[in-house]
């Protein structure tokens, strides 16, 4: 029984800390977005975030080609699929 404790303790930590580096990815990229530049430049830094998530793929299938903060930010929060 302390073994599968143990091992939920491991995956709850594990999934907690994903979600924590996935969280400053996004807070990170958010506040650069305000600096001031181009909006080509800026999209480069959304595109960049889904890239290195590995997410680009199913963010095309659902949003298109089309990549806008407000979507990335709904796609990497709120999405449940």
């Amino acid at each position: 029984m302390l073994s599968r404790t143990a091992d939920h303790l491991f995956w709850m930590s594990r999934y907690t800390e994903r979600a924590e580096n996935t969280a400053r990815m996004l807070d990170v990229n958010y506040q650069t977005s305000l600096l001031p530049q181009s909006a080509a430049v800026a999209q480069v830094g959304w595109e960049g975030l889904l890239v290195i998530s590995e997410l680009m793929p199913a963010y095309n299938k659902k949003y298109g080609q089309e990549i806008t903060p407000r979507n990335v930010l709904d796609f990497m929060v709120r999405d449940e699929s």
